[in-house]
């Protein structure tokens, strides 16, 4: 949970609003009333710090779609060592549709990205065109296994099929997961009570996960800090111990130079260095690597939904 009291567009933003965009993020469709009861406030009152949130910018909610609900269900994390200027490289990268998240980052790799396909050919294709770059000198990649933490999008199996009234309900909460049910129905030709019958299932179904993204900016930055993790035994009490960690947002399964990818968030150096070495010290945990995200270039989940 957020707690951050800074300036941002003339407005301080209080525990009470770090507490709501706690709440925000782990489910962005909570209503008005919910959110009021979580944190201490009238529902008008309550209503108010959302709409100012949201309207201010910093606050983003958004429905994100499973990736093999997109026809991507194959992932890997591709490591590019760069000969010269990362940034030409990052914008050519960033470009392309296949690429779901883009980072420069410090360390032995320029730049990090997340490609997305609908195989394992289609990755090794996209990791091909990466390699002949003008500027690459070599393309490290780690193959994911399974997405066990993601604090943006679903994990897990897809549970249902997917249909036309659910794809058109899909591309409206990308564009605005607060959307009410009644604007929900009157997009897809639905009754509002159809309308949410049918988004509970798709969340419920790991189809789509909405919440909120927090941009932050000036003293309230987050730092981002990816972690390369070796084991030394099976991976499920170590995956466990990392799951519980708030500042952990992410854990995935690979194959590759590490076993488990992980990114956390902190609000300074000092508190990731208490994280990382907290990593260090559980049972199972080998060797552990390290870099700093410097620029998220690119971070587009809502790319590729089907026609």
């Amino acid at each position: 949970m957020h707690h951050v009291s800074t300036k941002k567009g003339g407005k301080i933003l209080d525990d009470v609003d770090g507490a709501i965009i706690g709440l925000l993020e782990h489910d962005g469709r909570l209503t008005h009333l919910d959110i009021a009861a979580a944190v201490g406030l009238s529902r008008s009152a309550a209503a108010t710090r959302v709409h100012r949130l949201i309207s201010s910018g910093q606050v983003v909610v958004r429905g994100v779609v499973h990736p093999a609900v997109l026809g991507r269900g194959a992932l890997a994390h591709v490591s590019v060592a760069v000969a010269g200027p990362a940034v030409p490289i990052a914008r050519e990268l960033a470009g392309r549709g296949d690429v779901a998240f883009l980072s420069l980052t410090s360390g032995p790799y320029g730049v990090v990205a997340e490609i997305r396909g609908g195989s394992m050919t289609e990755i090794d294709r996209a990791i091909g065109e990466v390699r002949a770059l003008d500027g690459v000198a070599g393309v490290d990649t780690l193959g994911y296994v399974e997405v066990v933490r993601d604090v943006i999008g679903p994990v897990g199996e897809v549970g249902v099929a997917v249909d036309d009234v659910d794809r058109r309900l899909l591309r409206a909460l990308q564009d605005d997961g607060r959307a009410s049910y009644v604007d929900l129905a009157a997009a897809v030709g639905l009754s509002p009570a159809g309308a949410r019958r049918r988004v509970v299932r798709l969340v419920e179904n790991n189809v789509v996960r909405v919440g909120a993204v927090v941009r932050h900016s000036g003293q309230d930055r987050q730092s981002a800090l990816g972690l390369g993790i070796r084991l030394t035994g099976p991976h499920d009490a170590v995956v466990a111990a990392l799951r519980a960690m708030p500042a952990v947002i992410f854990v995935a399964r690979v194959l590759g130079r590490y076993d488990l990818l992980v990114t956390v968030r902190a609000f300074s150096s000092a508190q990731l260095v208490e994280i990382v070495d907290v990593v260090r010290q559980f049972d199972g945990v080998g060797a552990v690597d390290s870099w700093v995200h410097l620029d998220v270039v690119k971070e587009n989940y809502a790319s590729g939904l089907p026609a």
